[in-house]
């Protein structure tokens, strides 16, 4: 009987070996395919999602998202007190992740940063690369830094917005969109933008700043209002809202226009959210129109 059975086993090992033999280069060939066919189908879905997410424009449900999370979630942002200081840190991750590889798809790049309270506080930018003047920058700079309200909050998401509406863009010059964690004069962000975001052998060729205010404009005023007065800036705000070509830098001195808004102002649309970010879309528009003029 341990004979017939031990004859048995030595009959049977040989048929495991010969099945074993055929199926493994199956299931080879098998995980070999549903490898591939999930690697290109999550390389389709990445695609498509980035071209959702690039293509879509300007739309009020992609502010009111960015303002919400800029006043619900982060709250004040400044480097003065430690609250403001952790609400500076959750916004820029917040700027990193919306607009970084695994959203828009822009690389985000940091500055070497200034130190306060032990810490470097670094500007971050993406850019549009220009085609044929890829060395010529045109600077689109906002202030992170705010007192977590509506206007604040509408002030840098409209920056955002407009990266990411504008990803698929092909300027002849390279437009840096640059988000800064001080909040300060004019003339010192201008020198923030040249001494800490010029790459190697780049010159810029004019700035585009939004600021918030706490003013409204008088009755007869323009909407936009120009913080910068300098004959340069007047020329080269000119030179952008008007028919005429864009103004050359000129003399190594370089324009600026940092440009405040009703809708950046913590004085208007007090309750109603919906009607600033409406009318927000317009205003977007109009420095969507300046930078592909600049731009070109």
């Amino acid at each position: 009987m341990t004979d017939t059975t031990a004859m048995h086993a030595d009959n049977s090992s040989p048929r495991i070996y010969k099945i074993l033999l055929m199926v493994l280069p199956v299931g080879v060939v098998l995980g070999t395919i549903i490898f591939m066919f999930m690697y290109f189908y999550l390389e389709r879905e990445d695609e498509k999602n980035h071209a959702v997410i690039v293509s879509h424009g300007l739309r009020v449900s992609d502010l009111e998202d960015m303002v919400g999370k800029f006043t619900s979630r982060i709250g004040l942002r400044e480097i003065e007190t430690e609250a403001g200081r952790a609400g500076l840190l959750r916004a820029a991750s917040m700027i990193e992740g919306r607009l970084g590889p695994q959203n828009v798809g822009y690389p985000v790049r940091r500055s070497e940063g200034e130190a306060a309270h032990g810490l470097l506080w670094k500007n971050l930018s993406v850019e549009i690369l220009g085609e044929e003047k890829p060395q010529e920058v045109i600077f689109a700079a906002v202030s992170y830094a705010g007192a977590g309200e509506d206007a604040d909050a509408n002030t840098v998401s409209t920056m955002m917005m407009l990266a990411s509406s504008m990803a698929r863009e092909k300027p002849a010059r390279t437009i840096r969109f640059v988000f800064m964690p001080y909040n300060d004069a004019p003339q010192d962000q201008n020198q923030r933008l040249l001494a800490g975001c010029l790459k190697s052998g780049e010159s810029c060729v004019g700035i585009i700043g939004l600021q918030t205010t706490g003013e409204i404009p008088s009755a007869g005023d323009s909407a936009w209002q120009m913080q910068t007065k300098s004959p340069v800036d007047i020329a080269w705000w000119n030179s952008l809202t008007e028919g005429r070509s864009v103004m050359e830098s000129r003399n190594n001195v370089v324009p600026s226009a940092w440009l405040t808004h009703p809708v950046y102002s913590s004085q208007t649309w007090i309750d109603n959210r919906d009607l600033r970010l409406e009318r927000t879309l317009a205003a977007a528009q109009d420095v969507r129109k300046w930078l592909l003029k600049a731009s070109q």
